[in-house]
């Protein structure tokens, strides 16, 4: 499985090498934002917050097309309490990688559209009375969102992905160099 993590990690540097020379100079995209994660077991709701950061490649396709293979890495702000049958427990995120290959179409006044089938784990702690267990789980999500250019190599981005009943809702800017 590691291996298959290392390989995906440098898809991106792969389409380097074939990309042609016809295309912009800034088809590295990196990024930076906020990212929440909740879920819900019964009457037990969960809510973690993160910080995110990502790198992707754009392979233009056409005019207004563009598909961009990307890895988002994210670690844990704060935690979330929660109690069930009067036990109480705290959850923490301590990361979440995410791989995934984004189609985005942009549209004439500088906003954007994209969707993305995701491949992702989540690793959880969760603490109580001096007991403490880590857990993490990988699974295929997909998600879309809307971005906005307000700079030719600066955009601000709303996403919205679900994971097996997991809801992921992102901010953020992207930065293309």
């Amino acid at each position: 499985m590691k291996n298959l993590i290392f390989a995906l990690l440098f898809v991106p540097l792969s389409l380097t090498a074939t990309a042609s020379d016809s295309q912009s100079t800034n088809n590295w995209v990196g990024g930076v934002g906020f990212i929440n994660l909740s879920d819900d077991y019964g009457d037990l709701s969960i809510s973690l917050n993160g910080i995110v950061g990502s790198l992707g490649y754009k392979i233009e396709s056409d005019e207004n097309f563009t598909l961009i293979p990307q890895v988002r890495i994210s670690f844990g702000i704060g935690d979330d309490n929660v109690s069930y049958f009067g036990y109480k427990a705290d959850v923490e995120l301590d990361s979440f990688l995410a791989l995934s290959l984004r189609g985005q179409y942009q549209l004439d006044n500088g906003v954007y559209l994209f969707a993305t089938p995701t491949y992702a784990n989540a690793q959880l702690t969760i603490s109580s009375g001096g007991y403490s267990e880590t857990d993490d789980e990988w699974e295929f999500g997909v998600g879309g969102g809307i971005g906005y250019n307000f700079a030719d190599t600066t955009s601000a981005e709303l996403s919205y992905e679900q994971y097996d009943g997991t809801n992921a809702l992102s901010i953020g800017l992207k930065f293309d160099f």
